[in-house]
């Protein structure tokens, strides 16, 4: 089985993951019932509301009248009550100041509410030793304001019963269980697994007649009877108990009154209880560990919901946003592509040829090729790489990637032309020209323009391949130089994110940590199971009969 230790570090750092101002009381209940898990006390309170007899019933069992008592609300602070071998009160104040009386009155100073109903806030702590076999071995008595009155006792109360062991409700028979006492029932002890509770049933004595009496003990006995309850075996959920005439029988040490006020009876099943009880009571405590490490495992599955969401709403974004880069990257890619193919189809060599061949031999004809070459070509290879450099750096700058250097472009020399040489006609061809009109010069004109013209366009020819080879290669060099800029890269998960998995993982972990303390139920619900029989509490409860009536 887990050790204390252990279950008190995970529901501590669970208790980290909580939201401290929606679950504030949560997180005290959990450093409350860590607490008890270690306290070697046995620890009793009694519970109810104002007026309901919580003090007259402890000066009952005391046999002695020390409690404040009154017809009005009375005890505004915690009293506890401790086996001392006298009767000494110990009261510690906030300035660290400390009485000791042996006088019962110093209580009604210190621990009376006021006329405006509130306690002291001066006074820490109320201390009352007293020598008692009912304190006797560790048990500790617990005397609480009561319940439905101001938020701050409420509080006070709810907290202090996570650190006892056994809870007596008091009811009174001329309201018995009240909506209220219900509700309190249910949200202060039940639902945080405090259910060691056995239920007294007060002031029947002022009920007229016996049947009264009996349908009130009938009608409270069967809403008991609904609730769960975690006591030994053989231990009665409801008692009945007269708590002014049992004091009074105390007092008087009158045997037949102090059976008939039901003191003996509820006496001697509070010492049975505790001999029982503390034999099981790890089992005990840990139910409500494991009721309360319940709660926090709602809350803080809730959390681990929430952040598994936030998880999945920034991962959908993100590849939403991945996807869309990609796509991106394809298009301008494929756009970047395509502008160079434009490109590279024009610096074909047919392409080239077929549009510029005879306009260099032209323009070198004519003497005007630099001129062409400014003014008609360098425009037309600009509008090309233009179009793919915007493109280039446009898709950089989205991708925040550093531009490239621009296209090159380089032009060959001035072309060289071989010119052929004019050829003289020979005298024959002379004396000819005399008898035909000059037909032989005309010809030989003719011959002489056509090789040049072909040496014009030979000339061409070398000048567009040679700018096509270089060019070529400095658009390939470009390409490549761009093809590996243009990519999307993915981005990184942010800061936060990767925050939120590390968290989630904790709380998981935390989960797993409280599924394993829940699963620590069915051990402790197998071992109950074995726990004592009847007749072992009939005869503890006997013994302890015996030894009340005869001291």
């Amino acid at each position: 089985m887990k050790s204390s230790i252990t279950i008190s570090k995970s529901l501590q750092a669970a208790c980290q993951f909580i939201d401290a101002q929606e679950n504030q009381q949560l997180i005290k209940d959990v450093e409350l019932a860590c607490q008890q898990l270690v306290n070697p006390n046995f620890g009793i309170a009694v519970v109810a509301p104002f007026n309901f007899g919580k003090s007259t019933l402890i000066n009952a069992l005391l046999g002695k009248e020390i409690m404040p008592t009154k017809m009005i609300r009375t005890t505004g602070t915690l009293i506890s009550v401790k086996y001392g071998k006298t009767l000494t009160i110990v009261i510690t104040f906030t300035s660290g100041k400390v009485i000791r009386s042996n006088d019962g009155k110093v209580l009604k100073k210190f621990t009376v509410l006021n006329r405006q109903g509130k306690p002291r806030e001066d006074v820490v702590s109320v201390e009352v030793f007293y020598p008692h076999k009912l304190l006797k071995n560790g048990v500790e008595l617990f005397d609480l304001p009561g319940t439905n009155d101001r938020e701050e006792q409420d509080i006070l109360i709810r907290n202090q019963l996570l650190r006892v062991d056994l809870v007596i409700q008091i009811l009174n028979a001329r309201q018995p269980f009240t909506q209220g006492e219900k509700e309190t029932l249910n949200k202060w002890l039940l639902n945080r697994g405090i259910k060691t509770i056995i239920f007294v049933l007060n002031r029947m004595n002022e009920l007229e007649s016996k049947n009264d009496q009996d349908e009130v003990y009938n009608d409270v006995y069967s809403t008991i009877n609904t609730f769960e309850s975690d006591l030994p075996k053989g231990v009665k959920k409801l008692y009945r108990v007269d708590a002014l005439p049992a004091l009074k029988a105390q007092q008087e040490r009158n045997i037949l009154k102090m059976i008939t006020s039901g003191i003996i009876s509820f006496e001697s099943t509070l010492l049975t209880i505790i001999s029982l009880q503390k034999e099981r009571i790890n089992q005990t405590r840990l139910f409500r560990v494991i009721s309360i490490a319940s709660q926090v495992k709602s809350v803080l599955q809730k959390e681990a919901n929430n952040l598994l969401k936030e998880i999945r709403d920034a991962e959908y974004v993100r590849n939403v946003a991945i996807e869309k880069g990609r796509q991106r990257e394809e298009y301008l890619r494929e756009e970047f592509k395509r502008r160079v193919r434009v490109y590279g189809n024009w610096l074909s060599l047919d392409m080239l040829l077929g549009s510029y061949q005879e306009k260099v031999a032209l323009a070198l004809e004519t003497g005007s090729f630099n001129n062409w070459q400014d003014s008609q070509f360098k425009s037309t290879i600009l509008n090309y790489t233009e179009s793919i450099e915007k493109w280039a750096n446009q898709s950089c700058d989205e991708f925040q990637k550093g531009r490239p250097n621009r296209i090159k472009i380089s032009f060959p020399s001035y072309p060289h032309v071989s010119l052929p040489q004019l050829q003289e006609t020979d005298f024959g061809q002379w004396f000819g020209d005399v008898f035909n009109g000059g037909e032989n010069q005309r010809r030989l004109d003719k011959e002489y323009e056509r090789k040049k013209w072909l040496a014009y366009k030979s000339a061409a020819y070398n000048y567009l391949h040679k700018f096509r080879t270089a060019t070529l290669a400095f658009l390939n060099e470009y390409e490549k130089t761009v093809e590996l800029l243009i990519v999307f890269t993915v981005p990184p998960e942010s800061f936060t994110v990767i925050q939120k998995r590390s968290c989630l993982k904790v709380l998981n972990n935390l989960l797993n940590a409280i599924y394993s303390i829940e699963s620590l139920k069915i051990t402790t619900n197998i071992q109950r199971l074995n726990l004592g029989k009847d007749f072992i509490f009939f005869i503890l409860f006997c013994k302890n009969c015996f030894l009340m009536l005869i001291v």
